[in-house]
Order: structure tokens, then C-alpha cells, then sequence
């Protein structure tokens, strides 16, 4: 609508990649999308099994993922 990508833009394109195999474009498309998907996968299996501290380390990991987030989508304004 105004000409910017949103920060999550090309996450399903990158997942689409992933499960193609090429894991190289996916990182180009979404660098955040890997990170995200561990993220989900870790918090899911810690409401199966409650990890020892799964709550800490979803908390880091999703701090990372937004990091990963933000810096993907301010390079992509700048380029």
C-alpha cells in the first residue's frame, strides 16, 4: 500500500524454498523464517515434555528471531 515491504514479507516464499530444499534462497527471501520454525518447534515440544529452563530458552530464541526479523527487514529497506 505504500511501497514498503512488511517485515514478514516473503516468509511463505522462503518456507515454499525450504521445502523444495534450497535453503540458500529461503535465507535470501526470509532470513528470520528458520530461526521462527525452531522457535515453534522448541515450544511445542516443551508443552509435551517441559524441558529443564524451555521457558528461558523460548523466551532467547524468540528475542533472537525478532532480532534476525528486524535486521532482515531494515536491510531490505536500505537496499
Amino acid at each position: 500500500m505504500i511501497g514498503m515491504d512488511c517485515p514478514g514479507c516473503g516468509m511463505q516464499r522462503a518456507f515454499i524454498a525450504l521445502l523444495k530444499g534450497d535453503l540458500i534462497e529461503s535465507i535470501k527471501l526470509n532470513a528470520s523464517l528458520i530461526p521462527f520454525l525452531i522457535t515453534i518447534f522448541y515450544a511445542t515440544g516443551h508443552l509435551f515434555f517441559s524441558f529443564r529452563n524451555g521457558a528461558r530458552y523460548i523466551v532467547i530464541s524468540v528475542i533472537v528471531t525478532t532480532l534476525i526479523l528486524m535486521v532482515n527487514f531494515v536491510i531490505k529497506l536500505i537496499l
